[in-house]
């Protein structure tokens, strides 16, 4: 597929997605519903969505309960603004590329390992970098994300939601699905605590994901130790000489 073919079909996507959301979101969000089998719902016990599924599900009820098809552009736009951003980036990025087709080629040459050329060391190599360069970024945006004041206690109660749980404003345990036993209720329960949840976020971070980041930081140090062998072992010329220095 060329940078033209892939423009046309991600462009003819996207008006496609919007015209069936935007006129017929409520038939559109309930088909998807029957294909998926999942219905969302406030306690985790009772809902039939899986963890994958109860996302995506939880941004096409509200299609159901539009008052009218006047709402449903507004419904698209509030809960997929983000595929909106990412389809459109993707739009712009095809369209550069089929405007620009040498300097696209040269990207792609410069970013992606040739095949000729490489080994399977180098390969090794590579993978070993790119893991190691994910791990730390994905650490990085984890703490940032949860051990933020206030951002850490928005991130937690929209963590929850996509679970379909919703929190109360005033009691947030009032919910049946904060009691529920997991993964992240147990750990993501702190940051509702009233007047002290929002502000400690760095504290219920370390409290109640302390073995995922010693586990994060113990995968980040044996990726960084292996990258370095694989690059000393790359790199003969930059190991330290043994042989004793001769005197004159």
């Amino acid at each position: 597929m060329t940078a033209r073919h892939l423009f046309k079909t991600l462009q003819w996507g996207l008006i496609l997605f919007c015209l069936v959301f935007s006129i017929v979101g409520g038939v559109a969000a309930e088909r998807v519903l029957d294909v998926l089998q999942c219905q969302p719902h406030a306690d985790p016990a009772l809902r039939s969505c899986s963890w994958l599924t109860n996302p995506v599900a939880l941004r096409l009820t509200p299609f159901l309960s539009a008052g009218s098809i006047v709402d449903y552009p507004f419904v698209l736009l509030t809960h997929f603004w983000g595929l909106l951003v990412v389809w459109g980036l993707a739009l712009v990025a095809a369209r550069w590329a089929d405007r620009n087709p040498v300097a696209a080629a040269a990207l792609l040459q410069q970013w992606l390992p040739r095949r000729i050329n490489a080994t399977q060391a180098d390969v090794l190599r590579w993978s070993v970098t790119g893991t190691f360069w994910l791990l730390l970024a994905g650490f990085i945006v984890f703490c940032l994300a949860l051990g933020v004041p206030i951002v850490g206690n928005q991130n937690a109660r929209a963590i929850m939601e996509s679970l379909g749980c919703s929190p109360g404003t005033f009691d947030p345990f009032s919910s049946p699905c904060m009691k529920a036993p997991g993964f992240w209720t147990p750990r993501l329960s702190l940051y509702f605590i009233p007047l002290a949840g929002p502000l400690l976020a760095p504290v219920w971070l370390v409290m109640g994901f302390w073995d995922v980041l010693l586990g994060w930081l113990a995968l980040i140090g044996a990726t960084f130790a292996l990258k370095s062998h694989l690059s000393q072992r790359a790199n003969p010329q930059s190991r330290p000489s043994t042989h004793p220095l001769r005197r004159p």
